[in-house]
């Protein structure tokens, strides 16, 4: 696997792009290779299943879950940020060709061809027209501003269809200084890193044989992969809070009192998280596992199909007699004093062993191309923290993961998801 990929990438890629991309790919090729197939049928009140969704937990089963109402976090701001600092993480490694925006682009860009959705989506600020990606930029600069954190870096995720659109962002004029966007970002406060490079994976044809015919990125559960092998292998570790959200997502990024909360009692791992409303049918759903060790998953539509409950799945959490339900926002916070902390007081694993606790559960999502079906091997990062939360649990009784519920009425201060371009024209143009 190695080879193919190296042949491939080596006159275009570093060793080290290459490597971690491989690494990751593997894991998930390996689960095809064994068939590894994660089928779940939730608790319903009939069956004996120890899967309880969180709607129907009990008190005692809610004991084993960590979720922090973002509502009675404490207003004040730690003094310890200032010797932090915030990695804010965008991902920017996908077309989203389900939002369309070839109308916005003609009309504020001289670009014809898709980026990522937040590189061609346009919202108006302060009088002016930016993407969305710019946007970020400019919220990345007001958070430094407040001084309350002690610095500010900003990567993106990107992947061969976007890398262009997000670089061509920092080579554009300030539009209230007379800077570049890159010549801005390169204060001792307020830093760009290097781009996270996501590979164009192969893909499985017809014929279950891996092959370059199409090619796709590997879903984002690479990002969460990318930083918690880094972190593994780092021996010294900076105070620094990782922020990873969706590229489209404006509003994406912590707040001074969610990173004070996660300094204060040193969290390593948080899920933000928001209570389901009737539009998030179609999103995963957070169950406990009861078994000897209880642990943490996420339930998706295509789980609940297979298991023959769909319908089930989709109220689950609206009904009168259900507890809310937890649904994912896709923002990932990673303390990673707090979280290499937790590994040198607890792992004894070499770096493969490391590896196979944080391979995420597979995904076959099946893609037809010139009359031909194939199969692009995919993992979500929440599945990648609930594996190695999971391990933790099981080895140590420890956790790992916090859940940071967001109540309806705070939803849009952080979750701000764009999947469709009715989203966008809703959110942005109602």
């Amino acid at each position: 696997m190695l080879d193919l990929i190296a042949k491939k990438y080596k006159d275009q890629f570093s060793k080290d792009c290459i490597e971690i991309n491989t690494i990751y790919f593997e894991s998930l090729y390996k689960k095809f290779q064994n068939k590894e197939t994660i089928d779940i049928l939730m608790y319903d009140g009939k069956n004996d299943s120890h899967v309880i969704p969180l709607p129907i937990a009990t008190k005692e089963d809610l004991k084993h879950v960590i979720i922090q109402d973002y509502e009675d976090l404490p207003e004040c701001v730690s003094k310890k940020l200032q010797d932090y600092t915030l990695n804010i993480c965008k991902m920017q490694a996908g077309l989203g060709t389900s939002v369309e925006r070839l109308d916005l682009l003609e009309k504020y860009s001289a670009r014809k061809t898709l980026g990522a959705k937040g590189t061609d989506l346009f919202v108006e600020y302060q009088g002016k027209m930016l993407s969305i990606a710019e946007i970020q930029l400019l919220y990345a600069e007001d958070k430094l501003k407040q001084k309350q954190i002690g610095h500010i870096k900003f990567v993106n995720l990107v992947n061969s269809e976007t890398a262009y659109a997000v670089d061509e962002i920092w080579d554009k004029k300030h539009p209230f200084k007379d800077q570049t966007y890159a010549e801005v970002f390169t204060s001792p406060d307020l830093s760009r890193e290097e781009n996270i490079h996501q590979l164009m994976m192969p893909t499985i044809n017809p014929n279950k044989e891996l092959t370059f015919e199409r090619e796709a990125p590997a879903g984002h559960a690479f990002l969460g992969f990318y930083q918690l092998v880094n972190l593994f292998r780092c021996e010294n570790v900076p105070s620094e809070i990782t922020c990873i959200g969706n590229g489209e997502d404006l509003k994406s990024n912590p707040d001074p009192k969610i990173l004070s909360w996660v300094v204060e009692n040193n969290i390593p791992l948080v899920m933000i998280t928001t209570t389901k409303l009737d539009k998030d049918k179609k999103g995963g759903q957070l169950a406990l596992v009861k078994e000897n060790a209880p642990y943490m998953a996420i339930v998706e539509k295509a789980q609940a199909e297979k298991a023959d409950q769909l319908e089930y799945f989709q109220e689950l959490g609206l009904r009168e007699s259900d507890n809310r339900s937890l649904f994912n926002t896709n923002i990932v916070l990673i303390n990673k004093k707090a979280l290499k902390e937790f590994f040198n007081k607890y792992l004894d694993v070499s770096e493969s062993e490391f590896l196979e606790i944080l391979a995420p559960d597979l995904i076959k999502n099946k893609k037809e191309q010139h009359g031909k079906e194939f199969i692009q091997l995919e993992g979500a990062i929440g599945s990648t923290l609930l594996n190695l939360d999971k391990y933790f649990r099981v080895k140590f009784d420890k956790d790992l993961v916090h859940f940071l519920n967001l109540a309806p009425e705070n939803r849009e201060k952080f979750f701000l998801p764009i999947k469709k371009r009715e989203d966008f024209d809703g959110i942005y143009n109602s």
